[in-house]
């Protein structure tokens, strides 16, 4: 993962050269093509702009001479479709046009037809469903799958997917694969089912951030960059988060209760799904993998006992809403009514447009100032790919996926990243060093990963924050037996398909 960061970190540097229109990294290829643009904005191609502006260009391991007369490759898209297939036509976004021409360049380079199939009906509690039946009834229109983590990592136990380790081309040294996520979607060495890339994008697009209302935080606290020190300087902890939120509440209309009425510290729907960025701000291992990469669980221990007070604690302190209905919470953050809002990614920035009140995101915070890294977990609705053994072209599926990942890697994902977040969705340059620091922290964790698969303990603490309570000590021990017998399952299954 090292080479992702240094991409990452360097990548930084392009803001300025970016804003002021001298370099525009859109719809690059390895033809070096030049890709028309207007307003007088430099068309050096992106494998040109990249190395000039001081990223390391980095070539994937493909041979030159592949070559699988036009066969059709076929993709199953569950989300995030306009970074898959994206429209028709160029459309003038930067991001579009790169999608587009990622996509053309490697139809061109290894003589394939990509084909992408969005189904809209394709949810996280539905996924699984339909997916099992596509494989169940040995049907092979599809040559790889994207589906919500929640859904698709309970199929695991039916088998039916490829070990990804037994395909040709895929180079996991390479800095678009993100191993960190996928050791954790993994047991052992020996199997890999789950894929999590720069072409598979949801897993950063899907990051657990939090939003926060600049300007009332700049009357309320005189420097507006203030939370922007704290994340730099790493002294940005949930105990300061509480305070900020307890700060900002005002009871408006004096009826001694936390309302929609009131101007709100944090405010939140979903207040289930809102709970699980908390329970995995920390470095507690709750399933630590050993050097072979074999999984288990440790649930019971006094850090979880401190996390979880600190968390029923935050969700249940006055000027803390999240029994809203749906979409409800919004409206309060736009019209300046709240300082923190829940229960978003980062890809929402764009929802945010046009606040009146100037609006950031940060990082979710440390448990304490001592814990070395910030910690975002993605969403249970990141969409990881997946090979069907149903497939009839598994000797080419290793070299669709590596070039569309790399392609994807030297073009859409930088485009996105610089020109599309840091500058159409942020107001400010600190910004950027926000994201970088978020991009790092992204991450999944085993128990919530499986969550569905091992009776829910990956999502433990909404039970705890509806119920306001903070015995997790006593609703663990209940759970703990059964739940290392479903890990014991699921174990058996992956090294059944290995």
């Amino acid at each position: 993962m090292n080479n992702r960061k240094s991409m990452f970190r360097t990548v930084s540097g392009l803001l300025a050269l970016l804003m002021t229109g001298s370099v525009l990294l859109s719809c690059g290829s390895d033809t070096g093509t030049p890709t028309e643009t207007t307003g007088g904005v430099d068309t050096t191609p992106v494998t040109e702009a990249v190395t000039e502006a001081g990223i390391e260009y980095v070539e994937d391991s493909l041979p030159d001479n592949l070559n699988f007369d036009g066969r059709q490759f076929t993709i199953y898209v569950a989300s995030y479709n306009e970074f898959f297939e994206g429209p028709e036509e160029s459309t003038g976004d930067v991001v579009d046009d790169a999608v587009i021409d990622r996509n053309r360049a490697v139809e061109e380079r290894l003589n394939i037809a990509l084909e992408y199939y969005f189904d809209g009906t394709a949810q996280w509690d539905t996924i699984a469903g339909i997916i099992s039946k596509f494989i169940m009834a040995g049907d092979t229109t599809y040559d790889l799958f994207t589906g919500q983590q929640y859904g698709i990592t309970s199929l695991l136990a039916n088998g039916g997917f490829v070990n990804v380790y037994d395909l040709e081309h895929l180079d996991f040294t390479k800095p678009w694969w993100n191993n960190r996520y996928m050791d954790e979607l993994s047991i052992g060495k020996d199997a890999r089912f789950f894929l999590v890339s720069d072409f598979l994008i949801s897993a950063f697009l899907s990051t657990h951030v939090v939003f926060f209302n600049k300007t009332m935080y700049g009357k309320l606290h005189e420097d507006p960059n203030e939370l922007y020190n704290y994340v730099l300087d790493g002294t940005w902890t949930l105990d300061k988060m509480t305070q900020v939120a307890k700060d900002a509440y005002v009871d408006l209309n004096n009826n001694g209760q936390t309302d929609i009425d009131d101007q709100l510290g944090y405010v939140t729907y979903l207040a289930a799904a809102s709970v699980d960025p908390f329970m995995y701000l920390s470095d507690i291992e709750f399933t630590p993998h050993d050097s072979e990469g074999n999984v288990s669980i440790d649930i019971v221990n006094e850090q979880c006992v401190d996390l979880t007070t600190k968390i029923v604690e935050y969700f249940h302190q006055p000027g803390s809403l999240f029994q809203t209905e749906n979409g409800a919470c919004n409206p309060q953050f736009t019209n300046g009514k709240a300082q923190f809002l829940g229960i978003n990614t980062i890809s929402a920035a764009k929802a945010f447009r046009d606040m009146k009140d100037d609006f950031s995101f940060l990082p979710y915070p440390k448990l304490t100032e001592e814990q070395e890294h910030y910690n975002c977990v993605v969403a249970d609705i990141a969409a990881p790919g997946a090979v069907p053994g149903t497939s009839l072209n598994l000797d080419m599926a290793g070299a669709v996926i590596e070039a569309l990942s790399s392609e994807s890697y030297r073009s859409v994902l930088p485009t996105y990243y610089e020109t599309a977040l840091k500058i159409k969705y942020s107001r400010d340059d600190i910004t950027s060093q926000i994201i970088d620091i978020i991009h790092d922290a992204s991450y999944t964790d085993f128990l919530y990963a499986y969550s569905s698969s091992l009776g829910g303990i990956g999502v433990i603490m909404r039970d705890l924050v509806a119920k306001n309570s903070t015995d997790y000590m006593s609703l663990v021990s209940k759970k703990e037996k059964s739940v290392n017998k479903f890990l014991e399952k699921l174990i058996t299954a992956y090294e059944e398909q290995e």
